[in-house]
């Protein structure tokens, strides 16, 4: 059970579809201006929350695991947002921030990432144009592409140190541009798209010292076979297209995997591909 208070109106008492999440897009574009959410909440799904144009405040479950994607998208209103201590998974691992889940929310100043979360998903705070102040975790590892683009106000950068995976674009038009394409690593990304939902992204350290180690990222494991500064070598050992020798050049995007196939049931034909960067 969680309140909604609208502004100058009573509590609005309203029911969670389940106890324990919140549906794909089960409060999307409802008229709420607050929002407490009950400890039970493990993770709020897609779009749960989007487009609610008048929601100013939300406190999140403290035992909530995942931000799933665009969950918060275009909450025009959203100035303050309290985020756990720390976001892991029952089982320990870290907690997940989806793509997009703060995108366009114009009016946050500032964001604290809590502990045990790893990954900041592409386009995360995508246009939050008053963003000022972002704290990030020690436990960060990838900050995708395009997380923090379009931050034109972002001048505070809390971090105790910066993670090794961070996309090229992950800070552009930002004051912090500068000093991000000072200081990243060479990362190899490999994104596998398919026609009916979102894509799956994976970040592997492209360094030298990393030649002959298998790298892992949830159900994809890598090994690099040589590197330099324009070209990266490698395989995927584990994948469900695993298998075989890729040579991807510098800022050359290389399609590894690519198929089109029709779904019994289903009208249209379904595409699917794995593309790999080096940047």
């Amino acid at each position: 059970m969680g309140f909604f208070r609208r502004q100058q109106t009573a509590p609005e008492r309203v029911k969670y579809r389940y106890r324990d999440r919140v549906e794909r897009g089960e409060f999307r574009g409802r008229e709420m201006s607050e929002l407490e959410m009950p400890d039970s909440v493990l993770v709020i799904g897609e779009s749960g929350f989007r487009e609610c144009r008048k929601l100013s405040r939300v406190s999140l479950s403290n035992s909530v695991c995942e931000i799933g994607a665009y969950a918060f998208r275009d909450c025009d209103k959203l100035e303050n947002i309290l985020m756990p201590g720390e976001m892991r998974y029952p089982d320990g691992s870290g907690g997940m921030i989806g793509i997009g889940c703060f995108e366009g929310c114009g009016l946050l100043r500032e964001i604290t990432i809590p502990e045990g979360v790893t990954v900041i998903g592409a386009n995360a705070f995508h246009n939050c144009a008053a963003l000022e102040s972002v704290t990030l975790p020690r436990s960060l590892r990838a900050i995708r592409s395009g997380a923090f683009s379009g931050c034109a106000r972002l001048k505070t950068l809390r971090v105790a140190s910066m993670p090794e995976l961070i996309a090229l674009d992950a800070f552009v038009n930002t004051p912090q541009q500068e000093r991000i394409a000072e200081i990243r690593k060479p990362v190899l990304t490999i994104m596998h798209t398919k026609s009916y939902g979102l894509p799956e992204i994976y970040q592997f350290s492209a360094l030298p010292h990393q030649i002959g180690n298998e790298q892992t990222e949830r159900d994809m494991s890598v090994m690099l076979d040589a590197c330099d500064p324009e070209r990266v070598c490698f395989r995927i050992t584990q994948y469900q297209h695993a298998g075989g020798r890729h040579t991807v050049l510098r800022n050359q995007p290389v399609r590894l995997f690519y198929e089109e196939y029709d779904c019994s049931g289903r009208v249209g034909t379904h595409k699917e591909e794995i593309i790999a960067t080096y940047r």
